[in-house]
């Protein structure tokens, strides 16, 4: 999500709606007339998009998260991926509003659509090119225009468009006729209207995205209205660049520490997994993925994204992180106990007839256990190799940071600096784990926002 303040994109239960550029009323219906002071100039005072001070602003940011963190990146590499200056979402959204009688997009400022703009300079050019067209289509159209309270763009770095008309009231009866003709007016791929207890779909509510990688691969994914995805199509190119080098040096690390032999893969367990954005790209570099997410929408999209890019050896589990952390906590604390007490069962390495990783992919494999955490279980056979945490702005609770300590490697994407340092400070990561690599995505140009990765390792590893 690019998230600018005060809360960034996230999905149902980690990126809740940014209300600056998500702009439905909290209330079905409410009026969306224009509050004073009304501006017309565009500016925000969340976003000083100014192209030829951005390399001046990303530095300040920068330089305000090695301040912040201080001794925890001493001695670390901290790569900086900045972004384009300009029209680089491919994702925004709009509150509609009438300024002196006159419909227009809006945007919200002080928690009110107050600014209303004809273009947004950080979308994408085919989302700025459509803006007007799809207003004056819009305007003129008393189905399409009543009761209107919000316009929102999915686009893709290929062309692809859905645009998503939100009401506060029952849709007009002509809508869908109306929409019909906008559709083949401007040659939308595709158009939706929602209203409570309503929505209509013509065509398809999703768009499809291509990312392509530095290692040549080409990965597509299914992007659905509604649920989160990345907006800045270029920095999510970046991060999942990042992650596969990160999964690599862990491979190297492996094979170091083996005197040079080649190890079989490692595994992975990913917590807020979404729509397998970093899922489908990772999973060439470990034997087997377990991705968690508790959206069954954004499970099904990930579920799509793996069978649309060949991935075999990945298993998405619809499932509450929480509720699954604290229920693999427990089975692994008995077993760190059972270790204690030098009353384990065969190791690992044992259990799978001398190879660490699962011997076909899951696809083929026995039919699994029901039960999250077995499932797990049986198919790491209680191995902790690599977890991968995107979490909430807040962090991640006390139940997710002690699962995480049990990891070797600990893969962490974070959209709040703060929430990230405290995770390694207070929650006690930086006392097992060492501070390897980082990087700085700058998704949010042009507002105070960081987002910012580490690769931490066991600290008996860097010995």
């Amino acid at each position: 999500a690019a998230r600018p303040p005060p809360r960034p994109p996230h999905g149902p239960h980690r990126r809740s709606t940014n209300r600056h550029l998500a702009a439905t009323p909290s209330k079905p219906g409410m009026a969306m007339a224009a509050t004073a002071p009304i501006r017309c100039d565009g500016k925000v005072t969340w976003m000083a998009f100014e192209p030829e001070s951005y390399e001046h602003q990303l530095q300040e940011k920068t330089s305000a998260m090695r301040s912040l963190f201080g001794a925890v990146l001493a001695g670390v590499e901290v790569q900086i991926f900045p972004s384009m200056p300009a029209h680089f979402r491919q994702r925004a959204r709009f509150a509609m509003c009438r300024f002196d009688g006159v419909l227009k997009f809006a945007l919200f400022d002080k928690d009110a659509p107050r600014v209303a703009v004809d273009r947004f300079p950080v979308a994408s050019r085919e989302i700025n090119e459509l803006m007007p067209r799809l207003l004056a289509a819009v305007a003129s159209s008393e189905a399409l225009s009543t009761g209107l309270e919000a316009c929102h763009f999915l686009g893709t770095q290929t062309g692809d468009m859905l645009v998503s008309l939100i009401y506060g009231e029952p849709m007009h009866s002509d809508w869908r006729a109306a929409a019909e003709a906008m559709r083949a007016e401007l040659s939308l791929p595709a158009l939706l209207g929602r209203a409570k207890g309503t929505r209509v779909v013509l065509d398809r509510d999703s768009v499809d995205e291509t990312y392509a990688l530095h290692d040549g691969r080409r990965l597509t994914y299914r992007q659905v209205e509604g649920s989160f995805s990345n907006p800045s199509a270029a920095m999510c190119e970046k991060t999942l660049d990042w992650l596969c080098e990160s999964a690599r040096l862990i491979a190297a690390e492996r094979a170091r520490r083996g005197g040079g032999a080649a190890p079989a893969q490692s595994l992975l367990l990913e917590l807020y997994s979404g729509n397998g954005n970093h899922t489908v790209a990772l999973a060439t570099h470990f034997s087997h993925v377990l991705a968690v997410e508790i959206d069954r929408r954004l499970c099904a999209a990930a579920e799509h994204n793996l069978a649309s890019n060949g991935v075999r050896n990945a298993t998405v589990l619809a499932a509450d992180s929480g509720r699954f952390c604290r229920s693999l906590l427990r089975k692994l604390d008995r077993g760190a106990k059972e270790a204690a007490a030098g009353r384990t069962a065969a190791p690992p390495d044992a259990e799978l007839g001398g190879r660490e990783e699962p011997t076909q992919p899951a696809a083929e494999a026995a039919a699994p256990s029901a039960n999250p955490t077995t499932r797990w279980l049986e198919e790491a056979r209680g191995r902790t190799d690599v977890i991968l945490v995107d979490p909430p702005r807040c962090g991640l609770d006390a139940d997710t940071l002690r699962l995480v300590s049990y990891f070797d490697h600990v893969l962490y994407i974070s959209c709040n600096p703060e929430a990230l340092l405290d995770n390694l400070q207070r929650g006690g990561l930086l006392q097992t784990h060492a501070v390897v690599r980082s990087a700085i995505f700058d998704h949010f140009a042009y507002t105070p926002h960081l987002e910012c990765a580490v690769l931490l390792r066991r600290r008996t590893l860097c010995e």
